[in-house]
């Protein structure tokens, strides 16, 4: 049996020998990743007796023998605290719902929580909707082999920026073999530090496939589509991320604003494929189609798709837009199109299709970027606002991240429509092989003695603000094959 506790530990140990310029441990600890295990009550639940539920009192059901449970008809839940409206303790259950649906009437905002699977294996829950749960929709934890499938969770409601929880749809905590398939997340509306339409954490072994997120906004915090956080071995395939929104109220406590729709940290042996992400609205902070962070080993990243990400909406200040970003190594990104990243009024002056830092032995190959743009609040283009780049740098002004690309070999890629088409700025020793740069306004970015100033604000993760001058420290870099039209 897998010990998940003892796989972290190794994991956190490998990270930092990988990224030794940074703390991990300091950087999980700071930004209080416990709180993505943030509990609710599980105690003093009637048990459940029947196979058949036709109804929940308000203090949730325990179910703690095997079968197969269902739903005999639409089930509405008055819940009496913030607590799981049904507990799963026992292996081999099956809760079918029959296509009925489980929804809470919470006039209160109670931190609700639909379904727990907790100390358990082999089980399955299918064929149903949550619907208006204050905090999550599933929570898994210290299992093995749990199956979710045809599930919709409609809607969240917490409202909290004071206890650093992140509500989501499905959440996993220390699992193994975990599936999640042909599900529906939609129609969130929090406000919260952080929140997340499938939040994986400590989990070995996952795969999430045919999954729809949509329609999500968090009204002071961070907004995300499916996130992973100290993972080993996770498969991603056909899904689909659209129409994230985060916003800016004041809140500076929380880590950031981000807006992303896959974002995989401190995790190892991913892999997405023929997943998409489209109209990512950010406003302070970063927006991205996809971010890997700090993560290594055997990432890839093929047939997939962004379309549409802005940032600095509303706010008329950005941080950075980006179709694809890789703070990484070993990282293969293939087949991959990006289209539409819009920044505005970027503190990091930067919008990109593809963009790599901090890293070794990554490879973008057959990837597309078109229509990268920066701009101001009134949609005009200024070169001393940045430049919208189809493959660059991820610029950064922190200084654990402010760290060249090394390594990197972009091979048969296209920029079309950007302000700058491949941007060597900050890369060593890295390889452009058979590029093509179509009616951008700087086919090749290669200046050599240049400096960039870029800066950070509280509601972009840096509190006090900071600003930093860094110069270009390019080197060794190759070039075979550039093709230039205008």
């Amino acid at each position: 049996m897998v010990n998940i506790k003892e796989t972290t530990t190794k994991l956190i140990q490998n990270l930092s020998k990988r990224f030794p310029s940074i703390d991990i441990q300091e950087k999980i600890n700071k930004k209080k990743w416990n709180y993505l295990i943030h509990d609710v009550k599980t105690s003093e639940k009637q048990i459940q007796k029947s196979f058949l539920i036709s109804n929940i009192p308000p203090e949730g059901i325990l179910i703690n023998k095997p079968g197969i449970y269902s739903f005999e008809n639409n089930i509405n839940w008055y819940p009496s605290d913030s607590i799981t409206c049904i507990l799963i303790q026992s292996d081999n259950v099956i809760l079918d719902f029959n296509n009925f649906s489980l929804n809470c009437i919470n006039p209160l905002n109670l931190q609700t929580e639909g379904i727990c699977i907790s100390n358990s294996k082999n089980n399955i829950i299918k064929n149903g909707d949550i619907s208006l749960m204050g905090l999550r929709g599933i929570r898994i934890e210290n299992c093995t082999n749990i199956l979710i499938k045809n599930i919709i969770i409609d809607g969240l409601t917490v409202v909290d920026i004071s206890s650093f929880i992140v509500p989501s749809g499905i959440f996993s905590y220390q699992n193994l073999n975990i599936k999640i398939s042909d599900c529906t997340i939609k129609n969130i509306k929090v406000k919260t530090d952080s929140m997340a339409g499938i939040q994986f954490t400590e989990t070995i072994n996952s795969f999430i496939e045919n999954c729809l997120l949509e329609n999500f906004i968090n009204l002071d915090g961070a907004c995300t589509g499916i996130g992973h956080l100290l993972c080993e071995g996770s498969i991603i395939k056909n899904c689909i991320t659209n129409n994230f929104q985060s916003f800016f109220n004041g809140n500076i406590k929380t880590q950031g604003h981000t807006c992303i729709g896959y974002i995989p940290v401190f995790s190892i042996n991913l892999e997405f494929e023929n997943c998409s992400a489209s109209n990512i609205f950010g406003c302070c902070d970063d927006a991205h189609g996809f971010s890997l962070f700090l993560c290594f080993g055997n990432l890839n990243v093929k047939n997939c798709s962004v379309e549409n990400v802005q940032d600095g909406v509303g706010t008329e200040i950005g941080a950075k837009a980006t179709g694809i970003e890789i703070y990484a190594t070993d990282v293969c990104v293939s087949n991959c199109k990006v289209n539409n990243i819009i920044a505005i009024n970027p503190q990091d002056k930067q919008a990109t299709g593809f963009s790599c830092a901090l890293e070794t032995n990554v490879k973008i190959i057959d990837c597309k970027a078109s229509n990268v743009l920066v701009i101001d609040e009134f949609g005009n283009k200024n070169s001393s606002l940045g430049y919208g780049t189809g493959f660059g740098w991820a610029p950064d002004p922190r200084p654990e991240f402010a760290i060249p690309a090394t390594n990197v070999l972009y091979e048969n890629c296209e920029a079309n429509f950007c302000d700058v088409g491949f941007d060597t700025w900050y890369h060593i020793n890295s390889t452009w092989k058979n590029i093509y740069s179509n009616n951008c306004g700087i086919a090749l970015f290669n200046w050599n003695d240049s400096q960039r100033t870029l800066s950070c604000s509280p509601c972009s993760e840096c509190n006090p603000p900071i600003t930093v001058t860094l110069t270009n420290v390019a080197l060794g870099n190759k070039f075979e094959n550039v093709h230039v039209k205008y």
